[in-house]
């Protein structure tokens, strides 16, 4: 299972200081975009100070201030985003990637139906030049809390390991286990659930 991480690394705000942004525009000296974030979660800005400034809570609103600090408010199109702040857009970090690989019930490794995804993790840091990993492991409930915590544990370092077999350095990597604290399936304790007994892989 791979899904997109919700979090950001940049700025949902790109600010750029140019007299060059838009054609039409030759005296904008400033001209902020509000990106919309991943989430869908609402944000804002505000632009200026004092009387002279304008509030963006709109995905792609924009204000243009000139020379003499007057702000006017429009909204521009992802087409013009992309070509205005190309460059600025082309230097932001990948995205964070986020997988999931199962375990059978007390296995340290991953099961067979997460070896496709395995080998989707593989290649998505093999793609990045720079990487920075988090890997969380889990139980289901069938076991001691302690006991789960330890093999939680080491399902993430096991995972850790092929990581680094791939080339990425260890000190890239972090592992922890939190054994049967934070189910995807609330399950009573003793009952088994194969969606429980996973390791989380995010990315970054």
């Amino acid at each position: 299972m791979r899904a997109f991480s919700q979090q950001r690394l940049v700025s949902c705000t790109i600010i750029a200081a140019s007299a060059l942004l838009f054609a039409s525009c030759a005296s904008v000296r400033t001209f902020v975009v509000l990106l919309p974030e991943e989430t869908g979660a609402p944000s804002a800005v505000t632009v200026g100070k004092g009387t002279q400034q304008a509030i963006l809570d709109v995905p792609l609103s924009a204000a243009a201030v000139d020379a003499r600090g007057t702000i006017e408010q429009t909204t521009v199109t992802t087409d013009e985003v992309n070509r205005a702040f190309a460059d600025a857009l082309a230097a932001q970090p990948p995205k964070s990637v986020s997988f999931i690989l199962y375990f059978d019930t007390n296995s340290t490794e991953v099961s067979a139906a997460s070896r496709p995804t395995l080998a989707e993790l593989f290649a998505e840091v093999a793609r990045r030049a720079a990487v920075e990993v988090q890997v969380t492991g889990h139980t289901d409930r069938i076991g001691t809390e302690a006991d789960n915590d330890r093999l939680s544990l080491v399902r993430a370092e096991a995972v850790r390991d092929m990581l680094i077999q791939r080339g990425i350095q260890a000190s890239f990597i972090r592992a922890v286990g939190r054994g049967e604290r934070e189910p995807l399936v609330p399950t009573p304790d003793e009952q088994p659930e194969p969606r429980n007994r996973r390791v989380q892989v995010i990315v970054r």
